[in-house]
């Protein structure tokens, strides 16, 4: 079995799991593809578990597909973390996640992992908001696209909502990922949070069959995520390959802001930049004091690019060599002073590829540490799901942000 799965479905976990959850669990499987005879269930508890160990220690390829995807998908959630995330998430709803009783009448103790599996059974909407929420936690690449205006609002009614859940399951059917498609819709703060659960491509696994060698195929559940903030316009989408985004992004601005083209101006992912740092030079030192939660912030690493002539007018210049400076302490700009005087920037010499951060936030035992990597014109890598306001407040402070002037305000300027 892979690790995570061998992981999850461990020695310790056989012996003391639940077996009439599993059972059910296994009783989900149309029963030509389940794999496993469920009497086996109804034997004395040793010889159960014994059968299960035996099914579990052979290779993953032999196991139910079915089972396999359920399990990868319930270890997301079957930790520490996942548990207390189902739990909050439920009283938030004003559900109780019960345990089943024994044949004493008395509430089974489950660890995380059983706890997922009950949540995955019985508390599906809550299971599958939870997924969507460490979803999002995973994600810190996210593809941005700035709209043509600021403070467009998005229509989430029901009508809206299923259109573009429509519009995005004919997307990854066009793409061979499937028809399944699921939309979680969350709200952060100012942002309106997207969970769009679709199907991976296929994948085929050989295996062998007694004497005789097969193939299987399956397809495993990915997440793609969307992120939009209408006080900026700005949209960010991620886990969905780079060919799919702009379609995305499209699907997005005409179902959900009824402004068709809203992410396809021409500068709609120049977001970023780090000329300021170039204009300035190896002496730049972010500014974080107007926010005094940030005690510190450190540059840690720093690519330049020595840049070539452009073949013709008009074009990008080449880069002909890159030099990439870290430095654990911060002082990952300062070490570019070892290669000497001959670093200058500008047109024809050089320039800054990208940038990384370390900020540190205040905390009330330690401080908490935020890593940001910046990388002009359209990435700022990070974790968005915390302090995620503040470090777009200090990017912009430190002239990170491109500022953009929208249309309206263009137009009326003109």
């Amino acid at each position: 079995m892979s690790g995570d799965l061998k992981k999850f479905v461990n020695p310790k976990f056989l012996r003391t799991v639940n077996l009439p959850l599993l059972r059910e669990l296994f009783g989900r499987q149309p029963e030509e593809l389940r794999g496993f005879d469920l009497a086996a269930f109804d034997l004395p508890e040793p010889d159960a578990r014994a059968a299960l160990t035996t099914l579990f220690q052979g290779p993953e390829e032999q196991l139910p597909r079915g089972i396999v995807a359920d399990l990868h998908h319930i270890a997301e959630l079957g930790t520490e973390h996942g548990m207390n995330m189902l739990q909050a998430r439920a009283e938030a709803r004003g559900i109780e996640i019960a345990p089943p009783l024994d044949p004493a009448g008395q509430p089974v103790p489950l660890d995380p992992k059983q706890f997922a599996i009950l949540a995955f059974l019985r508390h599906r909407a809550v299971f599958d908001a939870v997924s969507d929420m460490m979803a999002r936690e995973a994600r810190s690449s996210f593809n941005e696209y700035v709209g043509i205006d600021e403070g467009v609002e998005p229509q989430l009614t029901d009508d809206a909502r299923a259109a573009f859940e429509a519009a995005a399951r004919e997307m990854f059917r066009r793409n061979y990922r499937g028809a399944h498609c699921r939309v979680g819709w969350y709200d952060d703060g100012p942002q309106t949070i997207l969970v769009v659960t679709h199907g991976a491509p296929v994948s085929v696994v050989p295996i062998i069959e007694g004497d005789r060698e097969n193939v299987i195929s399956f397809r495993s559940v990915e997440h793609a995520v969307l992120a939009y903030h209408p006080g900026t316009g700005r949209l960010g989408i991620a886990g969905v390959p780079k060919a799919r985004r702009a379609e995305l992004a499209e699907l997005f601005a005409e179902h959900l802001l009824s402004r068709p083209g809203f992410f396809a101006g021409e500068d709609c992912q120049d977001l970023y930049t780090l000329e300021r740092v170039e204009g300035i030079g190896l002496d730049f030192i972010v500014n974080h004091a107007f926010d005094p939660g940030i005690q510190r912030v450190e540059i840690t690493e720093v690519q330049i690019d020595k840049l070539g002539a452009a073949e013709r007018a008009g074009d990008p210049p080449p880069v002909e060599a890159c030099y990439t400076a870290r430095c654990f302490r911060g002082m990952a700009l300062q070490r570019l002073r070892d290669l000497g005087s001959q670093i200058a920037f500008g047109p024809g010499r050089y320039r800054i590829g990208h940038l990384t951060l370390r900020i540190h936030f205040a905390g009330a035992r330690r401080a908490s540490k935020v890593t940001v990597k910046l990388k002009p014109p359209s990435y700022a890598i990070f974790k968005r799901h915390s302090f995620e306001q503040r470090v777009m407040e200090l990017m912009r402070r430190n002239g990170f942000c491109r500022e953009r002037q929208p249309a309206e305000a263009a137009v009326a300027a003109e």
